[in-house]
């Protein structure tokens, strides 16, 4: 009676942790997933920025200006440290590329095989 009692107290424990762990892991992915998708923005809105930026720069009338020079160096520095601190981040919600070229190679091997494969020949005549 006494282990009846003890193993239904650790389903009950086991069920609760479990339902409590499922819950904990989803709410962390979509938080990743929300953080992904505003680095992914940040990134953009920066290089849309940078581009502006050495659009100004090369106008003749602020050609060659070193505050410029500097604020384009700058931004340079923050793409180049976003991309490199952030980068697996940002991209975690694009999907992957799969590619799988041990099983390609074979199938090509296969369907060359198949293409010189004439069987036993026989005259007409």
């Amino acid at each position: 009676m006494t282990i009846e009692i003890w193993l239904s107290i650790t389903l009950f424990l086991s069920v609760v942790l479990n339902g409590f762990m499922i819950w904990f892991s989803r709410e962390q992915s979509q938080r990743l997933t929300y953080v992904s998708q505003n680095l992914s923005d940040l990134v953009e809105i920066i290089s849309n920025y940078k581009e502006h930026l050495r659009k100004v720069y090369s106008l003749e009338m602020f050609y060659g200006d070193e505050t410029l020079k500097f604020l384009m160096d700058h931004t340079n520095a923050v793409v180049k440290l976003l991309e490199e601190q952030y980068g697996e981040v940002i991209y975690i919600t694009d999907p992957l590329e799969v590619i799988i070229e041990d099983e390609q190679q074979d199938e090509e091997e296969e369907k060359e095989q198949d293409v010189f494969y004439a069987g036993t020949r026989t005259s007409n005549t």
